[in-house]
């Protein structure tokens, strides 16, 4: 069987996908609850300061539809396959438009 990554739309709660996700960079991670810097994405299983326990991971650097965004999500794919792997440019224009929405009520 030839395994391929492969973008899947799923409907979820943006503010669950928010208390559990690892932003990763070029080298290290953000916990996107508390916005702790500096982790180590390849191990670190929960947050060290708020204690979130990871279920999602996100590139930051990824770019939609680019060369460079397979590369990346591969990289982060292959050393946290344990995590769901979402698309953070899709994560952001989410969560700018709930957090606004949240603001005006």
């Amino acid at each position: 069987m030839k395994k391929a990554l492969i973008r899947v739309w799923h409907e979820q709660d943006i503010e669950e996908i928010e208390k559990h996700l690892l932003i990763v960079g070029d080298m290290y991670g953000d916990c996107g609850h508390c916005h702790e810097l500096g982790l180590e994405y390849a191990s670190v299983k929960e947050c060290p300061q708020c204690h979130a326990i990871f279920k999602y991971i996100a590139c930051r650097h990824a770019a939609r539809d680019t060369e460079r965004s397979v590369h990346e999500v591969k990289r982060v794919v292959a050393k946290r396959g344990d995590l769901v792997c979402i698309d953070y440019d899709d994560y952001k224009k989410i969560s700018g438009k709930h957090k606004a929405k949240k603001f005006f009520e």
